[in-house]
């Protein structure tokens, strides 16, 4: 996993997996949770059988491409989404008060300028985009692929840490390349549109399972019962 997070994210990170714990989240009823967003997102390279051959000006005719996907066919910040998801989630589950940050958008994901640009809140649920990119078949040039990675943190605002923490890498698998989208129609949107919502739904799961986002007292109840 660490390795296609390298070859999708613009530099490679490695995330070591937060739980949110039971004592942790007895701090969240009726506390606030803002969502962040961001100013830029990274270029969205759409790679081509034919652009890949030309090292550098392939790379930078690829990212040209596929920005023009993006914004021709408005498409939002995937992360955006996740957030919200993960947010409803734990309105539901913790009686914290979710806040859309709305226009207020920030240029950097480290803690001080979140806490700075942030303030006011208890919690800041910051989700962010690391890398995307589309990428043809190796066996079917007519075919493609949607790549996706997002990093998501929950920061306790008031001691300044991050309480979970999560690295979500979605890569698409078809047993049938003509089932992927065509080129056409990531340009065109459509195909690009339903692949990242793939990537949405995924990384919801994926990050609210791995960093233990979900009713954690109930489980403990269940598991103290059953003894």
């Amino acid at each position: 996993m660490t390795l296609s997070v390298c070859v999708v994210a613009v530099g490679c990170a490695t995330v070591t997996t937060d739980e949110l714990t039971a004592e942790e989240s007895q701090a969240f009823s009726e506390k606030t949770v803002v969502m962040s967003r961001y100013k830029e997102l990274p270029d969205f390279a759409a790679q081509t059988a034919t652009n890949v051959q030309f090292g550098l000006l392939g790379l930078a005719a690829a990212k040209s491409n596929g920005n023009a996907m993006i914004q021709n066919n408005d498409i939002a910040d995937p992360a955006v989404e996740i957030s919200r998801q993960l947010a409803a989630g734990l309105g539901e589950n913790y009686s914290l008060k979710v806040v859309e940050s709305g226009e207020v958008k920030v240029d950097s994901g480290k803690l001080d300028k979140l806490m700075e640009v942030y303030q006011g809140y208890d919690y800041i649920l910051d989700v962010r985009t690391l890398g995307w990119r589309s990428i043809y078949f190796p066996t079917d040039w007519n075919s493609y692929k949607v790549y996706y990675t997002a990093h998501a943190r929950l920061i306790d605002a008031a001691n300044q840490e991050v309480i979970a923490e999560e690295m979500c890498n979605y890569a698409p698998e078809f047993e049938d390349s003509n089932d992927a989208p065509s080129y056409e129609e990531l340009e065109n949107g459509n195909g690009l549109r339903s692949e990242l919502e793939k990537s949405v739904s995924h990384c919801v799961d994926y990050i609210a399972t791995m960093a233990k986002l979900h009713k954690q007292e109930k489980t403990q109840n269940m598991a103290s019962a059953e003894k």
